[in-house]
């Protein structure tokens, strides 16, 4: 047998699976246990009564005749309401009081005159501020985490733009003699096809997907894959269905398999070159990419490719493949928020359809403002102008140049998380920017318009629509 071929029957050699240890199987069990609000609030509750109650519990242990410090140097059995108003609010922390004011009925004198008021007083104004802190505190932390995710998002986004500059000054005349197509050609084709599937009818089996035949046929001609599908979760349980395959005997989807149980569990793309993925045994998987995250923070939607040719297994084409991968992913996880503003702007393009749904979901979740800017001139404005202005934007917005019903030039620009002030700023800056390009192109003075649309859903979305219809 020829090296290639020896190569070749490891990596599809059918693995063995391992017996896995209970509590991983437990572990496996509970990761499908989807806890609602109210399960949240009863565990709130239970933990807000069970502070209390097991401080109280330690003062009757260590202290039986004065349990709740009452006459000691420091008030101790107050840590119990005070951790559960700082874990879950002020209304919790409460809770502990009045526990407490029943304990000291039931244990001591129950008569008025008896009453240590200001010990009940002093823990409960305590419980209060320490409550309204830790409110402030969770709000603003969901605040820092909403704006990490996305930033990361953008992160990751310009981190694949710059590969596909680099591959693209990289690639000579070997290289497009070797592949069918350039990672350029792929990701416009992918583009394309994407936007086109907006407009088809959806199988059911792929109906929460955008084209994934032809997603799955575009992988095949510019990474070289023989076998692969997309499998998608059914009903929230470790059951998978095949969406679309490419070739034939391909086998179930095992989420035990090493490959794809590190996919499901880190939400990263992976292949068998990686470390710690590389045992022969393994290889029946050679590559799985998540294509879908549901609100769950689970993957729902998975890509696996069983076979790709030895020589396809380099470094160039792995990166290619997940760069194809992720962008498909980023395309379907925002086509998920777009319903209501594409009802709302059918021909807007889809980038901005996604990008606004993004920032509107952003702000329901954390309170965090986005503005949308129009700029748009008296008369009308050249696409030379235009471009040149859009090129002076902040590098953190997004922007189309958009043509109206009546044939005007109008740009569109979306600013991610700003203040007010910062709004104002700007305004002034771009004026001034726009300005100086008409004058430097001897073009008349004249009127420069924008208006400033806040970010939030589909009603903000049509407002813009009907601007552009005006102008």
């Amino acid at each position: 047998m020829s090296r290639i071929a020896h190569l070749r029957a490891r990596i599809t050699r059918k693995r063995e699976v391992p017996s896995r240890p209970r509590w991983r199987q437990l572990w496996r069990a509970l990761r499908f246990w989807r806890p609602n609000a109210q399960a949240d609030r009863l565990l709130a509750s239970l933990e807000s009564a069970g502070l209390p109650a097991l401080a109280l519990y330690l003062g009757l242990r260590i202290n039986p005749g004065d349990p709740l410090g009452l006459h000691g140097g420091f008030p101790w059995v107050w840590f119990g309401p005070w951790l559960a108003a700082v874990r879950y609010g002020a209304g919790y922390g409460l809770f502990g009081v009045a526990l407490y004011g029943g304990a000291w009925a039931w244990l001591f004198d129950s008569s008025p005159a008896a009453f240590p008021g200001e010990f009940f007083l002093g823990g409960a104004l305590v419980s209060l501020i320490l409550g309204e802190f830790g409110s402030a505190y969770k709000v603003q932390s969901v605040r820092h985490r909403e704006i990490q995710s996305d930033l990361t998002a953008r992160l990751e986004r310009t981190k694949r733009r710059l590969f596909i500059v680099k591959e693209s000054l990289a690639t000579l005349e070997q290289e497009l003699t070797d592949r069918p197509m350039t990672l350029r050609d792929a990701l416009l084709d992918l583009r394309r096809r994407l936007a086109q599937a907006q407009t088809k009818p959806q199988t059911p089996a792929g109906s929460t997907l955008p084209d994934p035949a032809a997603f799955l046929q575009l992988l095949s001609q510019s990474c070289r894959l023989i076998q692969a599908g997309i499998f998608l979760r059914k009903g929230g349980a470790e059951r998978w269905g095949l969406v679309v395959r490419l070739g034939q005997h391909l086998p179930e989807i095992d989420t035990t398999h090493p490959l794809i149980e590190h996919v499901l569990e880190t939400h990263e793309i992976a292949h068998i070159a990686q470390a710690g993925l590389s045992d022969p045994k393994y290889n029946e998987w050679v590559f799985a990419a998540p294509l879908r995250v549901d609100i769950f923070e689970e993957v729902d939607v998975l890509l696996a490719v069983h076979t790709m040719p030895f020589m396809a297994f380099d470094d160039i084409n792995l990166r290619r493949l997940q760069v194809l991968a992720s962008s498909y992913a980023d395309f379907t996880q925002l086509e998920l928020l777009v319903e209501d503003m594409r009802a709302a702007w059918p021909e807007s393009p889809i980038g901005l359809q996604q990008e606004w749904a993004h920032l509107g979901a952003l702000h329901r979740a954390s309170g965090l403002r986005s503005y949308c800017a129009l700029w748009m001139g008296e008369a009308r404005l050249s696409a030379e102008v235009l471009d040149e202005f859009a090129s002076m934007q902040p590098p953190e917005s997004s922007w189309w140049r958009l043509q109206t019903p009546k044939g005007h030039l109008v740009l569109v620009v979306l600013m991610p998380i700003i203040s007010g002030a910062s709004l104002t700023a700007y305004r002034r800056e771009m004026i001034e920017a726009l300005e100086a390009i008409l004058a430097r192109k001897d073009i008349p003075k004249q009127t420069l318009g924008v208006d400033f649309y806040p970010v939030r859903h589909a009603a903000d979305f049509a407002e813009l629509h009907k601007r552009v219809n005006r102008q």
